[in-house]
Formats: C-alpha cells, sequence, structure tokens
C-alpha cells in the first residue's frame, strides 16, 4: 500500500470499489447519432442514423474511444454488489485539467490559496482536485459533473490492481458526497422573473439586452 498523501489515500488491490475512487486510465466515446459506422457480419462498413438501427436486434460499430480519468460517482452500496448475472454499472464523473473545467478567470499561483475557498462555495458543477505525483495528477484537476461514464464492475474488479489510482480521504469523500447532491439538487431557473419592469430593464443593460423579459416585464 502506497503512502497516503493530500487529500488522497492509496487502498490495496483487494478493498473494494468504493465512491470517491479514482480510476485512469477509462474507455471513452461519444456516439454522433445521426452518422453512426456500421460493421456487418460479412465486414462491410456503412454509415447510417441511430434511428435507422435501433429496431434491429444487435448491431455492431466502429468509433473513436479515448482514455480519460474518473471518480466513482455510484453509492457504495450499489459498488459492492458484483453480481455475475445482473452485471451492474459503476458510473464514473469525468476528471479533466482543473483550468478547463473551472469557467471562472484562472489567478496567478500566489493569489490561487486565497481565491479556491470562494469559487469552490459558489460552484455546482465541478470539485477540485490538488495535484499529487503518487496518483498521476501532475496539475490541478477537477471532476466535472456534466461529464459521466458508465462501466461494468466485474470489469473494474478484475482490473482494479491497474487501473484505480487512488480514492479521497474522508475529509475530501464527506465534501464530494455532498456536493454529488448539490449538484442534483439545484433547480434552474431565470433568476430576473421576480423584478419589475423598471428592474427588469436596468438588470437587462448589463447583459447587453439579449435576455427575453417576462409577460409582466414588458
Amino acid at each position: 500500500m502506497k503512502d497516503d498523501s493530500l487529500i488522497y489515500e492509496f487502498p490495496d488491490e483487494s478493498i473494494p470499489i468504493r465512491q470517491g475512487d479514482i480510476f485512469y486510465p477509462l474507455p471513452k466515446t461519444v456516439l454522433n447519432l445521426e452518422s453512426l459506422v456500421t460493421l456487418s457480419e460479412t465486414g462491410e462498413i456503412a454509415k447510417k442514423s441511430w434511428l435507422s438501427l435501433f429496431e434491429e436486434k444487435e448491431t455492431s460499430i466502429v468509433t473513436k474511444i479515448r482514455c480519460v480519468a474518473g471518480i466513482v460517482a455510484t453509492q457504495d452500496c450499489d459498488a459492492a454488489r458484483d453480481d455475475p448475472i445482473k452485471k451492474p454499472m459503476i458510473s464514473f464523473f469525468e476528471i479533466e485539467p482543473f483550468n478547463i473545467v473551472c469557467t471562472e478567470s484562472f489567478p496567478k499561483k500566489e493569489n490561487f490559496p486565497i481565491w479556491i475557498g470562494p469559487i469552490c462555495h459558489r460552484n455546482l458543477k465541478w470539485f477540485y482536485l490538488p495535484p499529487d505525483a503518487e496518483l498521476g495528477f501532475s496539475e490541478k484537476m477537477a471532476v466535472n459533473f456534466h461529464k459521466v461514464i458508465q462501466l461494468r464492475l466485474s470489469d473494474l474488479s478484475k482490473n482494479v490492481e491497474v487501473l484505480r489510482k487512488g480514492r479521497l480521504n474522508k475529509i475530501a469523500y464527506e465534501h464530494y458526497r455532498e456536493c454529488i447532491a448539490q449538484y442534483f439538487r439545484r433547480y434552474p431557473y431565470d433568476e430576473w422573473y421576480p423584478l419589475n419592469k423598471e428592474e427588469f430593464v436596468t438588470y437587462n443593460k448589463k447583459y447587453g439586452n439579449v435576455i427575453p423579459p417576462k409577460p409582466w416585464q414588458l
């Protein structure tokens, strides 16, 4: 077992997979439903739309695939059910470089320690992960709650020694768990809806007069 560092722990391969485990490399693909490259049993390749294929019992396709890092999103109780019959799936949030996930202006190095606290309180879309050489993070990273991939638990369990790089420690895991809950509890709304006509005009001016008014703001 590796030495623990920063906010990470390094469990032995005998320890079951749980929420907050960090894996790399994981396969990810994005399908274009309008143009799927299909492969017939005789080796013929063709481009077809998903709507022309979905009624077929089974179809083989050719697709691009890339390696990504991911953190387990599935709750512990579900991650522990390695049923060979049902073949449960494990969901991951993708992990990306912090400056890609965070849309706020990235501060200079000396200002980062002061900046990261307030920005984490305001955001609900990502979770900050500090760099750690032992984990394989050479730069600041972030969990992107917008991007989810799924893989079979049985496949992950067979390869956990190689794929699992570490996991969040107790403090970070509790924070991560609450961030997931907050993300899925979000209620999307137009923040200008309670403004009267005059207030809306002022508000809209700030954003270049491109915001559509509500009926009572006309």
